[in-house]
């Protein structure tokens, strides 16, 4: 796929396009997709001239990565090594973040012990997008899918901790 990839593609969106559907035609699993996409990213990071472009590319591979690890009903081991990473590099846009997070709860039916840290980050995530102007149209699409990852979560948020720092003296 290298020479189709260096012929067909002159922005790393265009290759990545390119290359993911091409993965995608061909259903191919998961590991496979894993591995030509890192080598994917190895590629664009050799060619990024500044640490921004680098940045990017880290994090759009990262997400597809965690996307197709969700897709794959993957464990933890694998689907939480992707969310580890993409909090690591920190979220591009508010919509990144609500997409990673929606995924998560949503999956918490595979890892249930991360229901705790799931549903803060959905909480968290919530709260942004609340900050957003009413007429942003970006607000509505992220409480809808915020609202469809409540709903389609099968596990639910665990109850409220009660700590002593939280008791009235």
């Amino acid at each position: 796929m290298k020479t189709s990839r260096q012929q067909h593609s002159s922005t790393f969106s265009e290759d990545l396009d390119h290359h993911y559907l091409e993965l995608l035609k061909e259903k191919a699993p998961y590991e496979r997709c894993k591995r030509e996409l890192l080598e994917l990213e190895k590629h664009w990071l050799q060619k990024a001239k500044t640490a921004a472009q680098r940045l990017a590319v880290q994090r759009v591979i990262a997400n597809t990565l965690l996307t197709e690890a969700y897709g794959d009903r993957m464990p933890w081991k694998e689907f939480g090594r992707w969310l580890r990473r993409l909090r690591q590099l920190g979220f591009r846009d508010l919509g990144m973040r609500v997409h990673v997070t929606c995924l998560y709860v949503q999956s918490l039916h595979l890892f249930p012990r991360q229901a705790r840290e799931a549903w803060e980050m959905l909480e968290d995530a919530e709260r942004r997008v609340r900050r957003l102007r009413r007429e942003n149209p970006l607000r509505e699409e992220h409480t809808e899918a915020i609202t469809h990852a409540r709903k389609a979560a099968r596990v639910p948020p665990p109850p409220p901790s009660t700590g002593t720092s939280n008791r009235a003296r």
